[in-house]
């Protein structure tokens, strides 16, 4: 009977903590939607740009942290924060879309597949020319050697154009 007051005590105490915690990290969210509003930066998704909760993305929350600390008072602040904790500024890159980016339907290696698959095969200027009336930057050709090293495509020279082009096939 003691080891279940025991656990039941243990689950209390953990619990409690658990609220504060959650807590001290909704204060620190509300700071930095706060200096995200005071510098005009919305994030997609995020509590700054619908109003609600939702994991922000990107790069911005990086950023936000050390505007934060610069624009809000350190009063209120627990002991413990400070070096360490969090993201560096200039960190790892990714997660954060460059402006000129966009979100296609459907992959490269998709778009290359099935136009491939709905030509009965296609050369390397036919797949490139489609690439880019698809709205596509870059070029095809990193899609279609990484298909043919994973065994999607095959590849066979032209004869009829001076042992330039290829010729692409669904394996």
């Amino acid at each position: 009977m003691a080891s279940k007051t025991t656990n039941a005590s243990e689950l209390t105490r953990l619990i409690n903590q658990l609220r504060q915690e959650r807590q001290q990290h909704e204060q620190a969210i509300a700071e930095i939607d706060a200096t995200f509003q005071a510098f005009g930066i919305a994030l997609g998704g995020g509590r700054a740009a619908a109003g609600g909760k939702g994991k922000g993305k990107g790069k911005g929350k990086g950023r936000g942290r050390a505007a934060a600390a610069a624009a809000t008072p350190t009063k209120g602040r627990g002991k413990g924060r400070g070096k360490g904790r969090g993201r560096k500024a200039g960190g790892k890159k990714g997660g954060a879309r460059v402006p000129w980016s966009r979100k296609f339907p459907m992959t490269g290696d998709e778009l290359i597949l099935n136009f491939i698959r709905d030509k009965g095969g296609a050369t390397t200027e036919e797949i490139r020319k489609h690439w880019e009336s698809a709205g596509r930057r870059g070029k095809a050709e990193n899609n279609l050697t990484l298909l043919i090293k994973n065994g999607k495509l095959k590849r066979s020279k032209l004869e009829s154009s001076k042992g330039r082009g290829s010729l692409y096939s669904l394996s």
